[in-house]
């Protein structure tokens, strides 16, 4: 605790110790689980869902624009690899990333606003909304904690990287300032495209049974 200029003290730097206590933990559920929170969207998606045209076509474009960036993403991660909790082996600054820091949860996003489209149905406007703010909210509380995780890891570098590369929003030409003097052998760790689709098949597969599902139930309305 500190005096505050009263005289008296000033528990504001404990509360806010508190406070980042609060949201790593927070950050941390959400990033060990980040696979299973958007279930019940997609149960609600599938129930409600009545295909139509244009919707469904903007929604098939956005679901496999989002996959694509998806599948480049993993392609860049090469050896740094994807974990199953907040941290990383080695900074992929190289490939995708070289345009943007999280390109995945970019892709995730394009996916279920393209799923939500996709699907239609009455609740359609609601469930964008819901969607938006659900991945809006749950990424930047991911994100923080990945961020000064990151920030303990790799120190200067990753400041220098978080300064010249955007968090979400692609940028299009890169710097390899970003990179360091080490991007063409670093990007050498990027793996082929069958590398990607073999480590994105639990994707691919959510994504086929979510289309199918939806085609069915709106088929069963019919």
């Amino acid at each position: 605790m500190i005096a505050g200029e009263n005289g008296t003290q000033d528990i504001s730097v404990p509360e806010a110790d508190s406070s980042r206590d609060t949201m790593r933990r927070v950050g941390d559920f959400l990033f060990r689980y980040r696979s299973y929170t958007p279930v019940p969207l997609a149960l609600v998606l599938v129930w409600q869902a009545e295909v139509k045209f244009p919707a469904v076509l903007w929604g098939l474009v956005l679901i496999i624009g989002g996959e694509l960036i998806r599948l480049s993403a993993v392609r860049s991660l090469g050896r740094g690899g994807r974990t199953r909790r907040v941290g990383a082996h080695q900074l992929v600054t190289w490939g995708l990333y070289a345009h943007v820091r999280n390109p995945l949860y970019t892709g995730n996003l394009l996916l279920w606003t393209g799923a939500v489209l996709f699907a239609g149905g009455q609740y359609m406007p609601w469930l964008l909304g819901v969607v938006v703010v659900f991945f809006l909210l749950q990424y930047t509380l991911i994100v923080s904690v990945e961020e000064a995780t990151l920030l303990e890891l790799f120190g200067e570098t990753y400041a220098e990287y978080r300064q010249t590369v955007p968090r979400a929003i692609p940028r299009l030409g890169s710097s390899r300032k970003a990179t360091g003097a080490a991007f063409n052998a670093a990007e050498s760790a990027s793996h082929s495209w069958c590398y990607a689709f073999r480590h994105e098949r639990s994707t691919l597969m959510a994504i086929a049974a979510i289309i199918t599902l939806v085609l069915v139930s709106t088929y069963l309305k019919a």
